[in-house]
């Protein structure tokens, strides 16, 4: 039985069905009955749109494809603590981000997650309400709300829960699949990795269903929502995470096969463009998050600013006429991961020169986090418009998703399976992005060493876009040293473990109170450094 109604999108968000889950604050009084009201609803409340924030704001921060830049004195009123309790894997991070000023409100993930599933699960409930004349309309709500959905729980369970490969009967998150009031207390505790898993595929599968129910015109739009080729993405995408390899490259071959969508070429993207208003040449930063920018984005979504907002620099200078520099840079593994004539080095990272190194006053590019973003050429700032996105889905996941899949199929199966499946996509991938004169096709048969690479190869083109941190947990949960500058003269080195509890993230205490049910993660004991003196070789 249903209990409660709601009154258009802004109501939509706290609805009575949530219960003690999300502890509404009042009923609402009216559900539209019309499917395209639906679907504006869904829209409002279960999109991660461009303007709405708080999504994996310090997932790439707690990788090893970040470090931090040299020391400078934190502009008054600022503590980089809020940056320091992520980037350090403290087990109290959310109160330490909390007392630095980066309140609950943008650090609580969790909550913002189920915010959006409560969005879908109140369109499902009520859609087939719609009149019956509607039914493609009504499919076509539906396939976005699971794609939504599946997509949600997805990032839910590899932020909180342990991964799939390493703990499957561990605790994930709970399932809240409606938005009634009823059902059992067990809904509001931790199912496991491996059930919140099996309503994701399930999920995907209804959109994915859905979709192909709607004529061709409807399964993809470069309209920012979901579609056929970004539920297919995803469901490689969990497969692979699953490892069962046949039917990740099966979804992942699908979306490259989709004449829709091709894999854009680096050497098209020019370095610098004459900019009339300046009167000068300019640093040009592509944008490849979008669909005007690139013929490889399938589905963008996230804020820029969750993506850029602790890597971002500050050209402008404080009341003291310091120039301020970014807190974190590209680290040099992974700088130095690339190969000579790799264009992504430079494209997918910006160069910042500026006054970055102020104990020993040199000047040199300092390599920034966010080259994927549209930046503006001369303040360096991530530029935020309607069609400006902080993350996408893209084609080269699908290849690269088809090469790791092939890749462990011909490590299993040994001398019975061939590799050239896994060394084309490879190789259809890096021609785009290496220079022409520099581009050599790899050949690799040793299965260990095709993994390896295939491995690398996916942190240099997926990086800063929430990918490296839930690879690392697959891949063996690996130790992780990083550097924090305390002073012009000295720097602490914090560690996480191989395999350390913090590589599954705390559940935030606020979401913690609000669920009486809830159980959280084991932490381990608070996070020390190593105190060092800084040398010339450090700088």
């Amino acid at each position: 039985m249903k209990h409660h109604t709601m009154i258009g999108a802004a109501a939509l968000l706290f609805l009575t069905g949530c219960g003690d889950f999300l502890e509404p604050d009042s009923q609402s009084e009216f559900v539209p009955k019309d499917a395209s009201s639906f679907n504006e609803i869904l829209l409002g409340e279960a999109y991660p749109r461009y303007d709405k924030s708080d999504l994996n704001i310090f997932l790439d921060l707690m990788s090893d494809d970040v470090t931090a830049a040299p020391y400078q004195k934190p502009q008054e009123g600022f503590d980089p603590d809020k940056f320091l309790a992520a980037y350090t894997w403290q087990p109290d991070m959310y109160e330490m981000m909390d007392n630095a000023g980066l309140s609950y409100a943008r650090s609580d993930m969790y909550l913002t997650y189920y915010e959006f599933i409560m969005g879908c699960n109140a369109v499902l409930d009520y859609v087939d309400d719609a009149p019956a004349e509607q039914h493609e309309e009504v499919a076509y709500v539906k396939a976005q709300a699971y794609a939504l959905r599946g997509f949600m729980y997805f990032h839910l369970v590899n932020i909180f829960g342990k991964p799939y490969n390493v703990a499957p009967q561990s605790p994930g998150v709970p399932l809240k699949l409606n938005s009634g009031i009823e059902g059992d207390e067990d809904v509001l505790r931790r199912q496991s990795v491996e059930a919140v898993y099996t309503q994701i595929l399930s999920d995907l599968k209804q959109s994915e269903e859905l979709y192909r129910s709607l004529p061709e015109s409807r399964q993809w739009k470069s309209d920012f929502r979901t579609s056929l080729p970004m539920v297919q993405l995803m469901l490689s995408r969990v497969y692979l995470y699953m490892e069962n390899w046949e039917e990740a490259a099966k979804y992942a071959e699908a979306v490259m096969q989709d004449a829709r969508f091709k894999l854009l070429d680096l050497n098209t993207i020019p370095l610098s463009k004459y900019d009339k208003d300046m009167e000068m040449e300019m640093t040009y930063y592509h944008e490849f998050f979008s669909y005007a920018e690139s013929p490889e984005t399938i589905w963008p979504y996230g804020n820029p600013t969750d993506m850029a907002g602790w890597g971002r620099d500050y050209p402008e200078r404080d009341q003291n006429q310091r120039v301020m520099h970014s807190y974190f840079r590209a680290s040099d593994e992974l700088i130095n991961s690339f190969e000579e004539g790799d264009l992504r080095e430079e494209r997918y990272i910006v160069h910042r020169t500026t006054t970055n190194y102020p104990t020993s006053g040199a000047s040199a590019p300092m390599p920034l986090t966010y080259g994927k973003l549209k930046v503006n050429s001369t303040t360096f700032k991530p530029i935020s418009s309607q069609a400006t996105f902080g993350r996408s889905l893209r084609l080269s996941e699908a290849y690269l998703n088809y090469a790791e899949a092939e890749a462990m199929i011909y490590k299993e199966k040994g001398d019975g399976k061939d590799c050239s499946q896994a060394l084309s996509a490879l190789n259809g991938l890096r021609i785009k992005r290496f220079s022409a004169d520099e581009y050599a096709a790899k050949d690799i048969h040793n299965a260990d060493d095709l993994v390896r690479f295939v491995r690398e190869e996916r942190r240099r083109e997926l990086c800063f876009e929430d990918h490296r941190w839930y690879d690392l947990r697959r891949w063996g949960m690996k130790e992780i040293k990083h550097i924090w500058y305390e002073s012009e003269n000295t720097y602490m080195t914090y560690t996480l473990n191989e395999n350390d509890l913090l590589y599954t993230v705390p559940i935030p205490k606020n979401s913690m109170d609000r669920n009486g049910r809830l159980e959280q993660n084991e932490l381990g004991g608070k996070r020390s450094g190593v105190l060092s003196t800084i040398t010339n070789d450090d700088l």
